[in-house]
């Protein structure tokens, strides 16, 4: 790609123009008078600028220099690396210079004239700066190892293989994304067939996998067949610099890895598999707060391969785009679906029965104690109880630095925990409001509680089953859980009771029982997403292949949960994207979060109706009121956190809509999130 092609993919982005200062002027007259080319290079630096600065700086040089060399330069009296992007004769740029208004400068220093940068990786650190507005040194920082430059790694670039060319297929030649409906245990079955295809024309395949744990499965497998590189963040430097090698080289067949490995630079990528794309493990916490899922389908495009998502049911907007044959779908036999029993607590309450599991929940297990079957009892949250109160005047102890309740914990020693800041109280003895003694617990109960009762019921009875709690308070660390999956497995009998974090082995590990306590704790927030949500976690609970479910509920009408019983979500589909369509939500809109924090609330809010005005006369003056809707400003949801008020404004806008310049507005000290997993 030359100079006008890359300024063509700019886009919006700003490229810093220099006018040549006296002395840098004088130089470039030297150079001219003794017959030697003087270039004009463009170049990126490694440094976050805000999106209203320049973007691609312009610098003078007395050599050209290739597409992807890093050089040294100054900004100020700063020294930065930069990336080159182009070079050119400066006679072709004379007229641009006449009008420009800042100084040109001449590159510092030359730290590699081989190019150490691809084509690929250029290309992506420009799309997630234009899709996330998200500064571009950051962006092509995210797209480089983190041994980049780093001493005593040496690395090179095999521009033939690792360029993307210009050239390749347009996205309507690009093979429809496939979404691949199958179970855990299934998917390798599954998916192998099409791995054979593309190693037989030896082409790489690309797997990725939102833990490492899942990621350890897959290697497991594959690596006893074929040449397999494996990347995580937990690696060392060393150990990523040897495998990044082996897939520059080509020697790696398969890559399996977390979204870390999505920015490999590859030989010849043939396919692109995402299994579980649902998983909020995929959305990048740290600038550019980028979706995986997105990232991965842009990466198949640049090397024109297909891209295969794995997972047991499609989301909503993947149902949309299979609906409109943006997407296909295969769908092959699976095992029987499991027994599945709703225990409606509100009429536990009313026949007397106030413990935590209704009556059917507690028969089944005993029943699978007794006969020496495997527990699950999943929990959606951790810990003991959710709130700690006074039962005298309801006073809720709050955290000091953060608008939420503290959550109560009971081992090792009782204790209040935060669970936004992590900060630890200790349990008071009465009341600040009141002075009453009188605290109970209250909210919804954690795996503590469930792992407590379950130990009472148990406790004077001649069947004793093994108790293990699986959550990130007890499984800290890889070893840790892999040492509980195995006592699971070799004991007789057993009662897990798990949180999320059990999902990752459903690969291997099986339950013939399991029991969700509260389904109702999955829906409790206010966001778009949660009833989806609930649906995805319940399909990873089938995944364990139990014979009977039980899922204990207050709203045991509501259409979702009926929806799980059945296993036809087609009726829940169809009704969501009438939602979503009606209130702009995806795959209608995308949206952005724009959030501001600060110490004072008055000047958090003060600030947030300052912007939400000029953002509105940004879209009156851009004329695109009715492709643009604001919401807000508002509080955050969790309005106070770490000591600093959250405000938010959300923004609705059309799929096809250019969000560069509309977000341009936002001054740098907000945060801008594209794509959120969450608008609260």
């Amino acid at each position: 790609m030359d100079l006008l092609g890359w300024r063509g993919q700019l886009g919006n982005l700003i490229i810093h123009r220099n006018i040549i200062h006296v002395k840098a002027r004088l130089e470039i007259k030297h150079l001219l008078y003794i017959n030697k080319v003087v270039y004009i290079i463009e170049i990126i630096p490694l440094a976050s600028f805000p999106p209203q600065v320049p973007q691609l700086l312009s610098y003078f040089f007395n050599k050209k220099l290739l597409r992807g060399s890093v050089v040294e330069i100054l900004l100020g009296n700063r020294k930065v690396v930069g990336i080159i992007v182009s070079s050119s004769d400066i006679e072709q740029e004379k007229a641009s210079l006449k009008k420009s208004d800042f100084q040109l400068k001449k590159i510092s220093a030359v730290i590699s004239e081989t190019p150490l940068i691809s084509d690929t990786q250029l290309k992506i650190a420009l799309w997630l700066s234009k899709n996330y507005s998200t500064p571009l040194g950051l962006c092509l920082k995210t797209a480089l190892p983190p041994f980049f430059l780093k001493k005593n790694y040496e690395w090179t670039v095999n521009q033939s293989n690792a360029r993307v060319q210009d050239a390749k297929l347009t996205k309507t030649q690009l093979p429809k994304p496939l979404v691949l409906l199958t179970r855990a245990r299934d998917i390798i079955k599954n998916i192998e067939p099409e791995i054979k295809k593309v190693l037989n024309k030896k082409k790489q395949v690309l797997i990725i996998v939102p833990e490492i744990s899942t990621a350890q499965y897959f290697y497991d497998y594959f690596a006893g067949y074929y040449e397999v590189s494996l990347m995580h963040s937990r690696a060392s430097m060393k150990k990523h610099y040897k495998e990044w090698q082996r897939i520059t080289s080509g020697e790696a067949e398969i890559v399996i890895g977390t979204r870390l490995a999505l920015t490999s630079t590859f030989n010849d990528l043939g396919l692109v598999l995402l299994e579980d794309p649902f998983n909020e493990s995929y959305k990048s916490d740290m600038t550019p707060k980028y979706w995986t899922p997105d990232l991965a389908k842009k990466i198949a495009e640049l090397h024109s391969c297909r891209i295969i998502f794995i997972s047991q049911t499609p989301s909503v907007e993947s149902q949309y785009l299979i609906k409109n044959n943006i997407y296909t779908t295969l769908n092959p036999p699976t095992s029987p679906r499991p027994i599945i029993e709703i225990a409606d607590m509100i009429h536990e309450i009313k026949s007397g029965n106030f413990s935590l599991f209704s009556r059917s929940f507690f028969e089944e297990l005993i029943q699978a104690v007794r006969t020496n079957k495997r527990v699950l009892i999943f929990s959606p949250r951790k810990g003991y109880s959710g709130f700690f109160l006074c039962k005298n005047c309801g006073f809720s102890f709050k955290c000091d630095l953060c608008s939420v309740p503290l959550k109560l914990y009971k081992k090792p020693e009782p204790f209040l925990v935060c669970r936004r800041c992590s900060t630890v109280h200790k349990v008071p003895e009465f009341c600040p409001n009141c002075k009453s003694y009188q605290l109970k617990t209250a909210g919804f109960f954690g795996s503590q509680k469930i792992s407590e009762t379950v130990g009472q019921i148990f406790q004077n009875s001649e069947m004793k089953p093994d108790i293990f709690v699986f959550d990130s308070d007890s499984v800290k660390t890889q070893n840790a859980e892999k040492e509980v999956l195995k006592k699971i497995e070799e004991s007789r009998s057993s009662v897990c009771i798990a949180t999320q974090m059990i999902f990752g082995s459903r690969y291997s590990s099986r339950f013939d029982f399991i029991g969700i306590t509260n389904v109702d704790a999955l829906t409790t927030l206010p966001d778009f997403r949660s009833e989806e949500q609930l649906l995805q976690q319940f399909e990873k609970l089938v995944d364990f292949e139990p014979e009977k479910i039980i899922i204990q509920s207050y709203n045991s009408e509501s259409q979702v949960i009926n929806s799980l019983v059945s296993g036809n979500y087609d009726q829940f589909y169809e009704q969501e994207l009438k939602n979503r369509e009606l209130f702009r939500y995806p795959p209608f809109a995308r949206l952005i979060k724009i959030s501001f924090k600060h110490s004072s609330r008055d000047k958090a809010g003060y600030e947030a109706r300052v912007l939400v005005e000029k953002l509105k006369m940004g879209l009156v003056y851009q004329k695109l009121e009715k492709r643009v809707k604001l919401l807000g400003p508002s509080p955050a949801f969790v309005e106070k956190e770490r000591g600093l008020y959250i405000y938010n404004i959300i923004v609705k806008i059309l799929p096809d809509e250019k969000i560069d310049n509309f977000l341009r507005l936002v001054p740098s000290d907000w945060s801008i999130e594209v794509d959120p997993r969450s608008i609260l």
